[in-house]
Formats: C-alpha cells, structure tokens, sequence
C-alpha cells in the first residue's frame, strides 16, 4: 500500500497499515536469514523485527483488520525464542568467563559449555521448525492486515494517528514510571522485566515517527539505554535460573555416580540427557556463581546510579512527555 507522506497527519487507519507493511517485509526479510542460519545475528534481528511488527499490530489495534487469535500467536512466536537467545547470550557470558581458570575449575565450566552448546542446539532448531510451520498461515493472516481495515472503520476515519500515538505513549510511560518505582532492589525481577517491556512497547511506537515529532531522537536514545540496562539485570536473572538448575543436577549427578559405585545393579532410571558432570565439577560452577552475583551486582548499581536514585528517569519522563504532547498539539490541528 502507498505509505502516507505524514504519518501522523493521515488517519489512524492509514498509518497503521502502511507501518505494519514496512515491518511486515523488514520481518520476513529477518526469517530468510534466520532459516539459512546467515549470520550470528540472525535470531536477534527475526527477535526485534518481530517485536516491532507486534507493538505495531498491540497499538493501532482498533483500526486494523486481523483474523482472531493472530496477536496471541504472535506472542506464542516470540516466546518460543526466548530460550534459544537466552542460551547464546549466557554462552557468551560463559566464555568470557572461561579464561584464567584452574585445572579444576576448567572441568565444570567446560561440561557446562558443552551442556549449553547441546541445548542451543535443540532449542535453535524447534525454532526453525515451528517458524516453517506458522510462517505461512502468519504471512497471509499479517498480508490482510496491511492491506484492509476493519468492517466498522467508517467510525473511525476521522481519528488521525497522532492521536492515537499520544494516547498510547502516555499509557505505557505511565506503565514504565509505575513499575520502575517499585524496582528497589536486584531481587524485585518482575517489575524490572515489566518496565523493560513498557520501554520497549514505547520505542518502537516512536521510532516510525523521528522525523516527525521534535524531541523524539533524545527520547529514543533515553529509551534504549535504560533497555540496555535492564536487559543486562534481565540476563543475570536468567543466568542465575540456568546456573542454579546446573549446580543442582551436578550435585545430582556426582551422588549416583557414588551410589552406583556402591551398588552396581542395573538401574530403572533413564539415561541422563547430558553428559555427566565430571569430578570436581562444583569448583568451577561455584566460581562462576560468585562472579555472576558480582556482575549482577554491578548491573544493578549501574541501573541505580543512572536511572533509579540519579535523574536518568525524569530526563526520559520529561522527554517522552513532549513527544506525546507534540503529537497531541499535531492532532488538534497546531504545528509541531
């Protein structure tokens, strides 16, 4: 479809659309890559073009056409890469950690590697697999979407974007404020998560419309920072899942090498998924445990100085704020 010269001077409707389609090709683009395996970025860039697609679809949902059901299997989608970036990133943070280690240490942190290599594995490839099997049922589904709006859409011809854009941006910063209050500490983990989501649904909102809206660069790059930070607070969390899980089935695993050792009778138990965790292997998951609180730690007090106790989240109030009230003034027919 033709995209609007303004978009949020065109109708909601409009917008909605010409923006979906945008993203819509962005995304599909990002799954070629993603299923020819092109490139170590592949999963991240399917990740975001997919998150840009569904916070477009979430805001201008009234004046877009979509079969039922299509948002909710768009976040199924999603979710179900979680895992396989959570294991890159942590594989990443694993190897880093790797060096200038102990003959000890090196045993426990290379069964975990090894263990982590695996599991990416399997979890890269039920991706491919359910993304071939969704694709084009969402491809069709997202293509009526970009190309109609819905049956009642006289009634809503007359509300332009920016509207609608200032109403959202007001409601998810309001979201963003509220849950990043009650972020006091390293452990309160949903709130944090729950104010990264708010931050994200407001960037990408934003994002289509820099060159329209005065302040949105500053706004933009505000947002992202405090995304970075509470991803990487995000990752220690998840690190800390994974690493306590491992720690527990390597205790496991070494108390039935002992028991078998003491009674060597066929066993009923299944074989274990992964390789067994070699002698010693404690050592090296312990350290990597007390470096994970230190980095997490440090996270955190990163987010603290710069945006819990310091002026970081007024700045990004004040600036999101002006956006809204921009696209707001733009509606009642002033100048931005």
């Amino acid at each position: 479809m033709t995209r609007p010269r303004k978009l949020l001077s065109a109708p909601a409707g409009a917008t909605g659309r010409a923006i979906a389609a945008e993203q819509l090709k962005r995304w599909l683009a990002a799954e070629r890559k993603l299923a020819g395996r092109q490139g170590p970025t592949s999963l991240h860039d399917f990740r975001v073009a997919l998150r840009r697609l569904r916070s477009t679809v979430r805001a201008f949902r009234p004046f877009l056409q979509h079969p039922k059901g299509l948002r909710r299997r768009l976040r199924r989608l999603a979710q179900s890469t979680n895992e396989s970036r959570n294991l890159e990133v942590w594989r990443d943070w694993v190897a880093t950690q790797a060096r200038d280690l102990t003959r000890k240490q090196k045993a426990g942190v290379a069964w975990l590697r090894a263990r982590l290599a695996a599991e990416q594995r399997l979890a890269s490839a039920q991706v491919r697999e359910l993304v071939a099997r969704w694709l084009p049922r969402l491809r069709s589904e997202l293509r009526q979407v970009t190309n109609r709006g819905p049956q009642h859409q006289h009634r809503l011809r007359r509300q332009r974007a920016a509207r609608v854009v200032a109403r959202v941006i007001r409601a998810e910063l309001q979201v963003l404020v509220t849950q990043l209050d009650k972020v006091k500490s390293i452990k309160d983990r949903e709130p944090a998560h729950a104010a990264r989501i708010a931050a994200k649904r407001v960037r990408y909102l934003l994002e289509p419309f820099r060159g329209e809206l005065l302040g949105s660069g500053t706004a933009l790059r505000l947002l992202e920072r405090l995304q970075d930070i509470l991803g990487e607070v995000h990752d220690a969390h998840v690190f800390a899942d994974s690493l306590r899980e491992t720690l527990a089935e390597a205790t496991k695993q070494r108390s039935l090498a002992t028991t078998r050792q003491l009674l060597p009778w066929p066993s009923e138990n299944e074989a274990p998924r992964h390789r067994p965790a070699p002698p010693g292997s404690r050592t090296g998951l312990l350290m990597l445990a007390r470096r994970l609180r230190r980095d997490g730690e440090k996270r955190f007090a990163r987010l603290q100085t710069e945006w819990l106790r310091g002026g970081g989240t007024e700045q990004l109030n004040v600036a999101v704020r002006r956006c809204a009230s921009a696209a707001a003034k733009l509606n009642r027919g002033g100048r931005i």
